[in-house]
């Protein structure tokens, strides 16, 4: 059997695209499906699509042929409308070419859809509704054209807060302006602004969140506090000049529930309380860890929290200032200006005497070497992009610091993961994956265990996901993990003294909520644990 296998541009997963699903998201241009993380490569770089269609085998190139040259536009307004798949449209097309039947009677005669839907998509013609290309349920009135731009930043940021997206991306494109929301780790998109109202939308962002109108030429931020769906909020604007105008990000910070307690945070008992104990030391280096996207920022905040409790002179160097703590000293760190702009601010606090230092990155080898040699005499809290606790540590000596210095002073390592969580309204019983697949994850025991997914509904925008959690790896620094760490051993080696020394690991955590059916196994392949 042919199969053209590929890697995931979102989780680098290896999968059959020949055979994969085509995704709903662009009718007339879809992709595939990743089996893994359920994302297409529609919003994936240039880069990869020129490969991806480069070396695709004549039979895919065929299919999306046939899809971009269907003249139909009923199939294409059936997809939109969640009553049709690609694959079913694709079945479709090859039929009528070959019959020339009407596409409406082959996709009745084939039980795809009915009558009513038929009618329903007619009825539609000519009007585009607003909607979710991945399931959100959008209102179908045109908003762009009833309102003017402080309608439509009014809309955008009450619809992201009403459905939980935690960024709302606003993308100029030579005719139009895209319009994205991040919920659960998934990109949703809205249908987009038309150009016409591109700069008037640009300007009320400007206003809205108080930029330098004189330097929209140049990249800038801010943070404002505001009231959106019935909610106080910190949002967080960047802007960033492109060939086709202003590229916006809004981050929308929830005021009543981002600062989580380490109970709510996701650590399990014992993690919580050896990390207390290194945060109420007098000296040492607490690193917490995660990769891009994980939620490491969140923990960082909730992390400060914890420490101004305790009535010590604490510092907290950002980038930039996400949200504004009572007890704390936050200095926002401008590194684009200058790269050691890190380093010489730690430097210029050291004047104030501080008890504990919180860093936001540690992007050089001066801030890294400066860290470790402060933390023999107060606490350091850095914050590291790393996939794991023990190659966080690993990132501070690719930096420069050595093993003798970083033992010196290494209390614990924290790292973690965001795992998307079933939907408990259509969760379901799953078919437990290969025996082979199984084993590949060193799960040969696992033939009575019990999987589940979701079916995908309203509630979870038909993902089968809704919501997620943090799972945690605490890193400890016990005698032998700072010998290990002297003794520069490969990360690898390292975490097997932490787990001779206590740790478990992120992946048997994952495993406990398959198990327990909060989350699915794909997620956990997803995840590369």
């Amino acid at each position: 059997m042919e199969t053209y296998l590929t890697t995931c541009w979102n989780c680098l997963g290896e999968f059959d695209a020949l055979h994969a699903v085509w995704c709903s998201d662009d009718p007339k241009s879809p992709t595939k499906l990743c089996p893994f993380c359920f994302r297409c490569f529609c919003e994936a770089t240039d880069a990869y699509k020129h490969d991806f269609w480069r070396r695709a085998p004549t039979r895919l190139k065929e299919e999306l042929n046939t899809l971009h040259k269907s003249r139909d536009r009923l199939g294409d307004i059936l997809i939109r409308i969640r009553k049709l798949s690609t694959p079913q449209l694709l079945e479709a097309l090859v039929e009528q070419k070959s019959s020339g039947q009407r596409l409406g009677e082959i996709l009745v005669r084939r039980g795809h859809v009915t009558g009513a839907d038929i009618d329903t998509a007619l009825r539609t013609q000519g009007v585009k509704p607003l909607t979710d290309t991945q399931g959100i349920e959008f209102a179908s009135s045109p908003v762009w054209e009833q309102s003017g731009p402080e309608g439509i930043i009014e809309y955008i940021l009450a619809l992201a807060a009403r459905k939980g997206a935690s960024d709302v991306q606003l993308e100029p494109k030579e005719d139009s302006v895209a319009v994205k929301y991040r919920i659960d780790g998934f990109t949703f998109r809205l249908d987009p602004i038309p150009k016409q109202y591109q700069t008037g939308v640009a300007q009320k962002i400007f206003e809205t969140f108080h930029l330098d109108t004189a330097r929209e030429s140049k990249p800038q931020k801010n943070l404002i506090t505001t009231r959106v769906a019935d909610g106080d909020y910190d949002v967080v604007v960047q802007t960033l000049p492109t060939t086709y105008g202003i590229s916006a990000t809004i981050k929308l910070i929830n005021r009543a529930t981002f600062i989580k307690d380490f109970p709510t945070l996701g650590l399990e008992l014992e993690d919580r309380v050896r990390l207390m104990e290194e945060l109420r030391a007098s000296f040492g280096m607490v690193l917490l860890s995660a990769p891009v996207y994980h939620g490491v920022k969140t923990t960082a905040y909730s992390v400060l929290n914890f420490l101004v409790r305790g009535e010590r002179q604490v510092m907290s160097l950002e980038q930039p200032v996400q949200w504004r703590m009572d007890g704390a000293r936050q200095i926002e760190v401008e590194p684009d200006e200058n790269p050691s702009k890190m380093e010489e601010t730690l430097r210029s606090v050291m004047a104030i005497r501080p008890e504990v230092v919180v860093l936001a990155s540690l992007p050089d080898r001066g801030t890294a070497l400066l860290a470790t040699q402060l933390a023999a005499s107060l606490l350091v809290v850095p914050v590291v992009n790393a996939p794991s606790a023990a190659q966080a540590a690993a990132a501070c000596l690719q930096l420069g610091v050595t093993g003798s210095a970083l033992s010196t002073v290494l209390s614990a390592v924290t790292c973690q993961r965001l795992v998307r969580q079933i939907c408990t309204v259509c969760r379901q019983p799953a078919d437990a994956p290969p025996a082979q697949t199984l084993a590949a994850r060193g799960l040969t025991g696992a033939g009575s265990m019990q999987f589940f997914k979701g079916a995908g509904c309203p509630r979870c925008n038909r993902t089968g996901y809704r919501g997620r959690r943090a799972i945690f790896e605490l890193l400890p620094g016990t005698p032998e993990v700072r010998a290990g760490v002297r003794q520069g051993v490969s990360p690898a080696e390292l975490e097997e003294l932490a787990v001779a020394g206590g740790m478990t690991r992120l992946r048997e955590r994952c495993l406990t909520l398959v198990a327990e059916g909060v989350t699915t196994f794909e997620e956990m392949v997803r995840l590369r644990l």
